[in-house]
């Protein structure tokens, strides 16, 4: 018996009954925002600058803003868009790329596109999370110490996963099923940092990663959590000993 969550679904349609035509969409460029396609049903054929390229369901199609491309979608076939605006997404994918579609990705695809076009809108930036789970050169701040025990360790891979989480000491302790008290305790004597020193360091980490990707410093600090991008810059400067476009300066120069 095949799985309902990854198998095609309507594989058994009543073709006298449903009929949706193929649709091509001519050569266009996104200039302001990169285009998420996600193939839910049948397939389709891109062109992507000079190259072709085929999705299947359970496949997306990640197109860089600024990438000329084109697709027809074949018959009885469905393919979502999903846009993310330049000036607010920071990341590491600067090329097309083909993504498998798991379980995890469906979810967030699934919400993200809710609370697009409805009003039920989740009270968490489902952005950030599509792209950690998509991005090739995943955002990890690797030279960061981990703590061992099983509740702190937990914590500490969430917000490697996605710096800008904002949920509370509280709701992460609870994500973990333990107190705070016991987080910051791990994180202290684990990492020699406490869990908010950790948790900067590991933002400002990312940051340095998602800048010399050419992001805009807007964008980087909204991807790590910080609405406000004066105070991300402070808090960068304090890190790094240097202004965001000075670190952006000097990898250009190191380069």
């Amino acid at each position: 018996m095949s799985d309902p969550e990854t198998a095609e679904p309507g594989s058994a349609l009543s073709p006298w009954r449903v009929h949706v035509p193929p649709v091509s969409i001519e050569g266009r460029v996104e200039p302001d925002q990169h285009v998420l396609l996600w193939q839910v049903r049948g397939r389709s054929d891109f062109v992507v600058g000079s190259e072709r390229l085929g999705l299947q369901v359970g496949l997306a199609m990640w197109i860089p803003a600024g990438a000329r491309h084109s697709f027809t979608t074949h018959e009885n076939s469905v393919l979502l868009p999903m846009f993310f605006e330049v000036a607010a997404t920071a990341t590491t994918l600067r090329a097309p790329t083909v993504i498998t579609v798991d379980r995890d990705l469906r979810t967030l695809f699934l919400a993200f596109i809710q609370s697009t076009y409805s009003i039920i809108r989740p009270g968490v930036n489902i952005a950030r999370q599509i792209l950690a789970l998509i991005e090739e050169r995943p955002v990890l701040a690797v030279a960061l110490p981990m703590p061992t025990t099983d509740a702190a360790l937990s914590v500490a891979e969430s917000l490697r996963f996605n710096p800008g989480d904002d949920r509370s000491v509280d709701e992460l302790a609870r994500s973990a099923h333990t107190s705070v008290r016991t987080i910051e305790r791990a994180f202290l004597a684990e990492t020699g940092m406490t869990l908010r020193r950790w948790r900067i360091c590991n933002r400002m980490e990312a940051a340095g990663i998602l800048l010399r990707s050419r992001t805009t410093a807007d964008a980087v600090a909204r991807r790590v959590g910080y609405a406000n991008t004066s105070a991300f810059r402070r808090v960068f400067k304090g890190h790094f000993g240097m202004t965001p476009s000075q670190y952006i300066e000097r990898f250009r120069v190191e380069r």
